[in-house]
């Protein structure tokens, strides 16, 4: 026996995690209950406004799209007090040229999910420095670790050619400094996942 929320969620779920894997992102068990809890939320919203998930007005690729800011930044609407909470908006898009009414589901930020945030991903950042732009004519070398030592990359622009990395280094509380590097071929990736959202949200979903 399969109830229609358990169908939502075979429908969206392997969506989302393919597309995350795609990004070079792996979900684990935690952002899966996250996803699994916001198709939840979502639902009981439809369902006290009447509406099924097959509403031909229901906006589905922003219903994606939500579901895999929560997979990225694990935000739970389940949790007490809850870190995210969703609601059901009338919205006015371009389709075809023409001005369209969809139902879109809004995703908002509350005090215990920007917490959240800032402790998963923010902790010990003292600040971001100015990033590097390196290009394809330009000299670079990646850093490398012997042990717990860290041999910086190293940069000389010639601002030559097109960009194919972004360096973003970034300073700790505690003096040390890392290195997040940023491919182009990586980027391509996300790129690419965009383009499917809108080609769905442009062609209803057939593309």
């Amino acid at each position: 026996f399969s109830t229609a929320l358990t169908k939502v969620n075979d429908t969206f779920f392997p969506m989302i995690e393919s597309q995350l894997t795609g990004n070079g992102i792996r979900m684990d068990d935690y952002a899966k209950q996250c996803v699994l809890n916001s198709i939840s939320a979502i639902n009981n919203i439809l369902t006290v406004k009447g509406i099924n998930w097959n509403h031909p007005d229901l906006d589905k690729s922003n219903v994606t799209e939500n579901l895999l800011t929560i997979a990225s930044l694990k935000l739970n609407p389940a949790a007490n007090p809850r870190e995210v909470y969703f609601q059901l908006r009338n919205v006015k898009i371009k389709r075809d040229g023409k001005d369209v009414w969809v139902k879109q589901i809004e995703m908002g930020i509350e005090g215990d999910g920007n917490d959240a945030i800032l402790s998963r991903f923010g902790r010990n950042i003292k600040e971001v420095k100015q990033f590097w732009m390196v290009r394809e004519g330009d000299e670079f070398e990646y850093p490398y670790f012997n042990g717990l030592e860290m041999t910086p990359p190293k940069w000389r622009p010639t601002g030559k050619g097109e960009v194919v990395r972004i360096v973003y280094p970034i300073e700790k509380l505690d003096g040390t400094v890392d290195f997040h590097i940023a491919e182009r071929d990586d980027v391509i990736k996300n790129l690419i996942a965009h383009v499917k959202n809108n080609l769905m949200k442009e062609t209803f979903g057939i593309a």
